[in-house]
């Protein structure tokens, strides 16, 4: 099953949480690019990770029944995840892996076609794991097998150290992980940084591509904006290639993701940005909704037509009216506000009503500042 996942959507972000309405929307643009995977695993789904020992409630359960019969349909693997890594006790493991083991089998019933077992985003106090006589990856290897063991469906392994760039002895884990992790369980990776410039699997892909014998997926936040919220990135999707299988993580935004998807599948973009009827005048904005700033990239400082762009900005915030239009609103006039700073054109009293006290202090004393000199 796993060999067949070369493209997907992986729900996997911060501060949002879709509905069942926006999924299933999701899974027939999946359907119609010929994706074949959607990865469940928002961080604001409480079930999932804040208090993973909770089972998900009725409800729930019934309409995932429902998305995961409408993804069988259109032959699209659901992964369904699990991440206990804030507070799994390794050292008395007893009631947290019978939690764990009752988690998995409802998500298994409910129509998941594997289990991604997720250790991303948590501490890196490993002092736990010797309490427990492991190494983190040789405690991380061991939970993934026995749950695999204990449900018999496919895992996955998402592991904390999954990229580079994360503080931790990245070749003792992976060489731990090599020598006791089951074979068939493939594992997540982002490469040397978080949100990469460019991945290969065969280049550039950081530790665990390097030393790992299982399969490897990439875990892509090109396009994923919750770690800076104000920003919205619209540009090609490059710097990856063809054969190697990823899933890529949204923005939470369902029409938005859609685009995107159509820019992971090769569409042309320019073509997708006519066809969601963004107007021509987005392109006198669109680069500063490009590529998000990757890690130890030269910062450059870039002239701008600033006139230009606000009349572009009036006609996109005032006479573009869609579903997309509406997503994209709050970045535009971002933007916008961004420019009349910079030019000098926002009062004190407008500064103050549309910025946060913190930020609106900062950027009044910078002005008084500059009219000083």
């Amino acid at each position: 099953m796993l060999e067949t996942i070369k493209r997907g959507y992986i729900e996997g972000y911060y501060g949002r949480l879709l509905s069942f309405a926006d999924r299933h929307m999701l899974l027939a643009h999946l359907h119609d690019l010929s994706m074949g995977a959607y990865l469940y695993a928002p961080k604001d789904d409480v079930c999932h990770r804040f208090d993973w020992r909770r089972p998900y409630p009725e409800a729930w359960c019934t309409a995932f029944t429902a998305f995961c019969a409408a993804a069988k349909q259109k032959q699209i693997k659901i992964l369904a995840g699990i991440a206990p890594g804030l507070d799994f006790n390794f050292a008395d493991d007893g009631s947290d892996f019978t939690a764990l083991q009752a988690k998995a089998a409802q998500l298994i019933r409910t129509g998941a076609d594997a289990l991604v077992l997720m250790f991303d985003d948590i501490s890196d106090d490993i002092s736990g794991f010797a309490e427990a006589g492991l190494t983190e990856g040789q405690a991380h290897a061991s939970l993934a097998n026995r749950l695999q063991a204990a449900v018999g469906c496919p895992m996955l392994l998402v592991p904390r150290l999954y990229a580079d760039e994360i503080e931790g002895d990245h070749a003792a884990y992976a060489a731990d992980l090599n020598q006791h992790l089951d074979k068939d369980i493939a594992v997540f990776t982002c490469g040397r940084t978080i949100v990469a410039e460019t991945i290969s699997l065969t280049d550039n892909a950081g530790t665990l591509a390097r030393h790992m014998r299982n399969q490897l997926i990439i875990w892509d936040n090109l396009y994923c904006n919750d770690y800076c919220p104000r920003r919205l990135f619209t540009g090609p999707w490059s710097g990856r290639q063809a054969t190697d299988p990823v899933l890529l993580n949204g923005t939470g935004l369902p029409e938005t993701d859609q685009l995107i998807l159509g820019l992971m599948a090769g569409r042309d973009r320019q073509e997708l940005l006519s066809d969601a009827g963004v107007p021509d005048a987005f392109s006198a904005v669109q680069d500063c909704f490009w590529h998000p700033v990757f890690s130890g990239q030269p910062l450059s400082a870039p002239r701008y037509d600033t006139q230009m762009m606000l009349a572009a900005l009036d006609q996109l915030l005032w006479r573009w009216k869609s579903p997309l239009a509406r997503e994209w609103y709050p970045y535009l006039f971002g933007l916008r506000q961004d420019i009349l700073l910079t030019d000098k054109k926002m009062e004190d009293e407008r500064i103050a009503k549309t910025h946060t006290p913190v930020l609106a202090e900062y950027l009044m004393g910078k002005t008084h500042e500059k009219g000083r000199q």
